[in-house]
């Protein structure tokens, strides 16, 4: 029988080779990295050993047979429910990202490190403006899609000068096969844009707004003198994606009248939440579609800035989704040799502890106890 790579492994290649392929810019190309080349090499030789498999003769037909099939389904031995592939629009799924982030070095050989984050803080940390890098964050966060002239206006705002020449890196071109009838569609509800699925149909990306109805925000038309341009699929991933429920957490503590600090100490958490009585909570917000990945490549938190509580929380639709995530995430965090009690903590059960905090440190007249 022929040496076959772990699975763990296997899938984390397969995972990095279809990003690949949902990145490139020409359909239908004929030659393949070596990342993708491998990826199909590995997946021929394991289907080869059992008779029940198909064999795919090309790497088309590869996505084919992924595409929105549990991993169990075609790969021998397996009993992973894994879906690497949208089948409505063989765009990686979220799991699909997080298996690339999980291995931070794939087993192929390509090197997973979020470089742009760690530039955009060095750069402000080295001007000593810790305000350019929350605005950097809102920008990726709030305009993961724009035109490539109103790129260049963001660059010369002085609130990112210190990171102007991260933008162009940042943001990349746009693949024509997200364009119909002459326009790209961006979604209503992240600013992503949206993918074209059969005659007159749209999807997101971000698993976020997959959960509802799409709604399309405008059209852009593809013309545009520059064109047009949106984040990198990792950064539309870990930072629009979540980012987008922790300006929901904010806009939440700014109504109940409380204080908030978003990325205090250039990004050691996401929020810290000050209440009446002096009380600080430590928040980082985590959109994780595999609560196991989660569990096994949260740090944890920094002791600075110093809080007295901290919460790890997740989007609600992730419960939903999955009735035994905080479970999945304890038993991997063990299984990883975490050597703490961190829990997950789901939004609405969050803010419900923000309510019951604020009645503890409130008077009935409204004053401070």
């Amino acid at each position: 029988m022929p040496d076959l790579m772990e699975e763990t492994s296997f899938l984390a290649g397969l995972a990095a080779a279809v990003s690949r392929l949902a990145m490139c810019e020409v359909p239908g190309k004929s030659a393949y990295d070596d990342v993708v080349q491998r990826a199909y090499n590995h997946f021929v030789l394991r289907t080869l050993v059992e008779d029940d498999y198909k064999t795919p003769r090309s790497v088309p037909e590869m996505i084919e047979i992924i595409a929105d099939r549990p991993v169990q389904e075609w790969l021998p031995g397996s009993t992973s429910d894994t879906i690497l592939l949208h089948g409505d629009t063989r765009s990686p799924t979220q799991e699909c990202t997080e298996l690339v982030v999980d291995n931070r070095r794939d087993p192929f050989g390509e090197k997973y490190e979020n470089e742009i984050l760690k530039r955009a803080l060095t750069a402000c940390h080295e001007a000593e403006a810790p305000d350019s890098y929350v605005a950097f964050r809102r920008l990726l966060i709030t305009r993961p899609t724009m035109t490539h002239a109103e790129l260049m206006l963001q660059r010369g705002e002085l609130d990112l000068l210190p990171v102007a020449d991260l933008l162009e890196r940042c943001y990349l071109g746009v693949s024509p096969r997200l364009r119909r009838d002459g326009s790209y569609a961006e979604c209503a509800r992240c600013r992503c844009l949206l993918r074209p699925v059969g005659k007159d149909g749209w999807r997101c990306d971000l698993d976020r707004c997959r959960t509802t109805k799409v709604k399309v925000r405008q059209y852009l038309d593809a013309t545009t003198p520059g064109g047009i341009v949106q984040l990198s699929l990792p950064l539309r991933t870990f930072v629009t994606g979540p980012g987008l429920f922790e300006i929901d957490l904010e806009v939440a503590m700014n109504k109940r009248g409380l204080k908030v600090e978003m990325w205090p100490e250039y990004d050691a958490y996401d929020l810290l939440v000050t209440f009446p009585d002096n009380n600080r909570w430590a928040v980082d917000v985590k959109d994780y579609a595999n609560p196991g990945v989660l569990g096994r490549t949260f740090t944890g938190f920094p002791s600075a800035p110093p809080r007295d509580r901290a919460f790890l929380v997740v989007p609600d639709y992730r419960r939903t989704a999955n009735k035994q995530y905080a479970e999945n995430f304890r038993y991997s965090r063990q299984s990883a040799g975490r050597g703490d009690s961190l829990v997950v903590t789901f939004q609405k059960d969050f803010l419900q502890q923000v309510d019951q905090m604020l009645a503890s440190t409130t008077t009935p007249e409204g004053s401070n106890a």
